[in-house]
This record gives C-alpha cells, structure tokens and sequence, in this order.
C-alpha cells in the first residue's frame, strides 16, 4: 500500500474543491491508473497550500471506482482537519521566559510583572508579584543585544483612563522579564491576531470599552485576540483558591466551632449542650452542599466550552478531576476529622485531644492542596487529542502510541516499525520504543514488538500536529539513543516523558548565541529581571555546553552543582558515557575542579538555565571558576559561588 501526503493551509475550502470538479476531469492519468498524488498536487498549487499541516491520502486500488471511494475517504479527512483547525484553548497556554529577543516576531501574547505590587529581592536574584500584564505585540521595532522596542497593543492607562491602546515600549531583558505565552491551540495566525487586537482601537462598541479586572482585564484581551474567548488564568486561579480556601475553612470550621462551644459551655444548660453538638453537623453540611453545588456548576460550564471547541480534552479532563478530586478530598477529610473529634477525643486525657484536633484539621488542609498538584505531576506532557486506531495505515513511523501495556498499564511509546499481516490491515506488529520491564523487573528503555489487533485491543495515535516536532527520522534516532536507560521516575521520567522528549522540539536549538559582555557594558539603572530560569535534564550529551551550570547525584549528595569546565567522550558523541570537569564549592568554603563519570543510563544529570542578558559569556563562568581553584571563598552557600561566575557586574 502506497502512501502519500501533501500540506494543507489553514483557509483551504472545500466545498470550493468540490465545486471546482466538472464532468471532463479525469481520474486517470495517461497510461490509465488512478493518480490520487497527482490530484492532492493539483489542489495544493490550486489553493496555495503551506507546509505547517498534513493530511495523508491513501491509495488503496487503481480501478476508477475505489479511487472515487478513496478520494471521498480523503476529503471526509479534510473535514475532520478543518474542524481541528477551527479548535481553540486558553487553557492550555503556557508563558516560555524570553531568553534573547530574537525570540520576539510579531503576532505573540506576551506577558510581564505587574506594574504594581512587585518586588525584587537581590539575595535572591527574583522578581515577586502579585499578578502579570498582558500585551499584544503588533511590531518590533529594533532588537539589539538584550534590548528591544516593540510596539504593544495592551491595556494601559492613558490620559487617567485604562483603556486598550496602541503603544510603543523599550525593554531590556537585564531589567524586565518578559515571556511568550504559547498556545497548543490557537485559533488565529499571527496577522489575524495583531488585526483584532487592531480592531478594538477603532470599533464603537462595548467589548473592551472599559477595564474590568473580573471580567474584561489585559489577559482577557489578550486571549481574545489569540483564541477568540476571552479568559484569564489569574482570575480562574484566584476563583478556585477561594473556593477552595472556603471549603478547608468551613470543612475546619466545624470543628474551631464545637471546641470554642464546648469552652464556652460551663454548665449543664441543655440549650447550650445541643447547641454545641448541632453547630457542627449544620456548618460541615452547609459546606460540602455549597461546593458540591460549584462543583456542578463549573463541570458544566467546562462541558460546554469543550462542546463549542474553546477547550481542548486534555483541558476539559483535567479541569474536571481537580474539581471532583479535590471535592472528594475534602468529604474525605471532613468524615475522618468529624470522627476524631466525635468518637476519639472524648476517650483521651484533656492534654491530648485538642492538640489532636488541630493536628488532623492541619494534615486535612495539607491533604486537600496536595491533590491538583499530584494530579498534575501524574498528567501526561501531551496535552493533545487522541486518535483510536482502526487500521495499522493509520500508524506511521515515528508516531507516538497510547495503549495498554500487558492489557493492565496505559503506556506510551516511540513507533519504530509497523508489520502487517498479510492481506490484513487490522492485524500486524509494531516495533515500539517506551519503558518497559528487563528481566531484572527493573524499568528499562527498551524496543520490543507487539502484536496488534485493532478490532480487539483500544490503540491510539497522538495527534501531535499542533506541536513542534522533529521528523519521524530523527524522533526514532531519538528515542533509541536512550535505550538501556534505567533511570524511570514516577513524576518526572516515565514513558510519557520519555515519549515527549524524543518527539517534541521543546527548545529552540538553533538559538546558541550569546549576548557578548560587550553588548551588556551599557549602565543599567536597576536589574530586576529574575537571574534563574529553569532546570533542564539532559539526555543527550550533545545538549550541553562548556561553561553551563550542572547538577548532578554524581557530584555530590549536598553540593551537587558546579560550573562544567570540560567533558570528554568514552564512546564518541553519540555514546552515554563519558567524564566531566566540574568547578564546584564544597561546604568547607573552598573552590575545587573535580572530574566525575556521568552515565545518563543511570545518572541524572541537569543544567540550571539562567537568563543569558544577566550573565557572563559560557568562557568567561569557566575562566571565573578557574580563578578562584583552590581558594577560599566568602560566600555561605553554593549559590554564591555560582553567582560570582556567571553573574554580570551591575553598574
């Protein structure tokens, strides 16, 4: 079976494609074959067709009736691709902290500190707030070094009114923090964008006329502009915080209320004695109705914005756990404590009960904002659609597989090869990359095949088209430079960790330059920009550089990090082995250049990302480091030292 595919836009029509057919088209090339590739060619010179999306067409048979059939198989595809397109989340939107601003285009959501209610703390290197701004960026105007003048579509105040204006702004990334909130899935490109941002300065309506931080603040703009919906994360995330702080409240309440009754209640007065045992049972009831009651509420609504495409599944699935968990949690808790107070405590001296008391109310709070976190740290990387297969076609190399692994675990894996049996489309094997058991019943990266029967066994594709992925040649390349590693973690390294990493470009790594010393020699008034970024596990040698900022088990238990001064290769490049050179600072206050052996079939190793406009050249950290062997330092903790090599000198 043939396969063959071409790139759809995203304004393609296609009740114009099939408007465009007449009777003295052909199906049939010159020697008579049915040439469906030479028809997909013809519609994507007709309608301009780009390279960002594909939509596979499937060549079954040459005879002219199964190629109409075919063809009518391919444009139902189309149909479901448009309606993909048509999609659209805010929810699942993440900010990406800008490290060069070369990173800036036009078209982007951006956001920054507040400007009010902020905070720099200089021990710490880190800029705190209360809240975020949001902007459009409709221009940039320069980009130079770590400066840059863009012009911003926002929000902002203007003549003692806060209204959305059009305003030109400078920046310089040793001094503001800036970030790049990407979309999975957007609805508008980069143009349609900045035009709605556009149409809001020149429409006369009530959209936006006014500000409301409830309802109709920057990120509501801003998420108006990209996605067509207006929502904002921070006003969701304090709704929810409240919600939440009002259920430990009254979930705790019923318990402050029965021990302060019960101090008030010196006597055998009846009135006061059923008072104190009804009190209780009426406020812990009141408050489990009333967030059973939200909890209702706001599935719904989520229900709904998934029904008219402003929410994605993965969203809509967790939305809903964090509600009914965290529900469930607080019933939970509430039973557990309501008994303890009801049936244990009277049985206990004096001294103990009440101590008792405030300890379970403690642990049922800590309980209670443990469970979205822990639901998040157990969700999936790929917040994606899924799509069940039906036929081994559907499965192409490089793909990323959702099944159920020994029929019991959901697992996740690279596709390396696909077999079908013979003249069946539905049975076969494939030759899968994930996590799975060595003999040692250790967790081990491995490739295996597994036998497949789609009409019998729930497999599904990963859609990963919204995402930025590597080509299906280098995914497998990927994944199988990482077989034989044992270094499975519950919350940070399972197989659909492991799956993402070999499928998703997560970094720009065509960025590599660095803003000279030279370029950062211009005063600065203030810095309060944070200096760290984030840590980043590295599987592949490759991805790290001289002069970065390493972590590592290997390194020590204590002072695990240092500056990474040199590495060389046991097995080449491509190997898992090899030794590093590594400045460190030990607890005795003294510099040392230490090698260790790093196998990242079995050690983690990590890189601390710091903002590029804040810190020295990667030679520069190295040659610092190297200044200070041997010596004695004046700093307290490891930080410092590490802060002393990579930091600029503020003016």
């Amino acid at each position: 079976m043939a396969q063959t595919y071409s790139p759809l836009s995203n304004n393609f029509r296609y009740d114009d494609l099939v408007n465009s057919f007449s009777d003295e088209d052909l199906l049939q090339s010159d020697d008579g074959d049915v040439d469906i590739q030479e028809i997909v060619a013809e519609i994507g010179q007709r309608y301009d067709v780009s390279s960002r999306d594909e939509v596979f067409f499937t060549q079954a048979t040459n005879t002219e009736g199964d190629a109409c059939s075919a063809l009518g198989n391919s444009i139902d595809q189309l149909n479901k691709h448009e309606k993909c397109l048509k999609k659209s989340c805010a929810n699942c939107s993440k900010p990406r902290r800008v490290e060069y601003v070369s990173s800036l285009k036009k078209g982007p959501h951006i956001s920054m500190p507040g400007q009010y209610s902020t905070k720099y703390v200089k021990e710490e290197r880190k800029m705190k707030r209360m809240y975020d701004h949001h902007a459009i960026v409709k221009e940039i105007k320069s980009a130079v070094g770590s400066n840059v003048t863009m012009v911003l579509i926002h929000f902002t105040k203007h003549d003692g009114k806060i209204a959305v204006h059009e305003e030109t702004k400078e920046f310089n990334l040793r001094v503001n923090e800036l970030y790049i909130v990407d979309y999975v899935f957007p609805r508008y490109d980069p143009d349609t964008v900045v035009t709605r941002a556009e149409s809001i300065l020149t429409q006369r309506s009530d959209k936006f006329e006014t500000y409301n931080i409830v309802t109709g603040n920057c990120e509501h703009f801003a998420t108006w502009c990209v996605v067509g919906e207006s929502k904002s994360s921070q006003v969701q995330s304090m709704r929810q915080k409240i919600a939440d702080a009002l259920s430990r409240l009254l979930g705790a309440g019923s318990k402050i209320a029965k021990g302060i009754l019960r101090l008030l209640v010196v006597s055998s007065d009846e009135i006061a004695s059923r008072l104190s045992k009804a009190v209780p049972e009426l406020v812990l009831g009141g408050a489990a109705s009333l967030y059973l009651i939200y909890c209702i509420v706001m599935t719904a609504l989520h229900v709904q914005d998934y029904k008219n495409d402003q929410m994605c599944w993965s969203c809509l699935k967790g939305k809903v756990l964090d509600l009914w968990l965290t529900f469930g949690a607080f019933v939970l808790t509430s039973m557990i404590t309501f008994l303890i107070l009801h049936f244990a405590v009277p049985l206990m001296a004096p001294g103990v009960g009440m101590p008792l008391v405030i300890l379970s109310i403690l642990l049922a709070v800590a309980f209670q904002m443990s469970v979205p976190r822990l639901r998040k740290a157990l969700t999936s990387p790929f917040s994606i659609d899924r799509v069940k297969v039906t036929n081994l076609a559907n499965i192409r190399i490089g793909d990323v597989l959702s099944h159920r692994f020994y029929g019991v675990i959901e697992q996740t894996s690279i596709v390396s090869e696909v077999t079908t049996k013979k003249d069946k489309q539905t049975k076969g094997w494939i030759r899968l990359i994930h996590y799975g058991l060595s003999t040692s019943l250790a967790t081990k990266i491995v490739e295996e095949d597994v036998e497949i029967d789609t009409d019998k066994s729930s497999i599904y594709v990963l859609d990963c088209k919204p995402l930025c992925t590597f080509p299906a040649d280098i995914v497998v390349s990927r994944a199988r430079s990482r077989i034989g590693e044992t270094k499975w973690a519950l919350f940070s390294n399972r197989s659909d960790h492991f799956s993402y990493w070999a499928k998703v470009q997560q970094y720009n790594n065509d960025i590599l330059d660095e803003i000279s010393n030279e370029e950062n020699t211009k005063p600065t008034e203030k810095i309060e920009a944070s200096l760290f970024i984030e840590k980043r596990e590295i599987h592949n040698v490759e991805d790290i550089r001289i002069g970065e900022v390493v972590q590592s088990n290997v390194i020590g238990i204590i002072d695990d990090t240092g500056i990474l001064s040199s590495v060389r290769y046991f097995d080449g490049k491509d190997g898992r082995k090899f030794e590093i050179d590594v400045y460190s600072y030990s607890f005795l206050r003294t510099v040392t250049r230490k090698k260790y052996t790093v196998d990242l079939n079995k050690d983690r190793l990590y890189v601390k990302v710091y903002n590029p406009a804040q810190c020295q050249t990667m030679e520069q950290r190295v040659q610092n480091a190297r200044d200070m062997e041997n010596k004695k330092g004046s700093w307290w903790t490891t930080e410092g030292f590490i802060e002393h090599c990579i930091e600029l000198n503020s003016e």
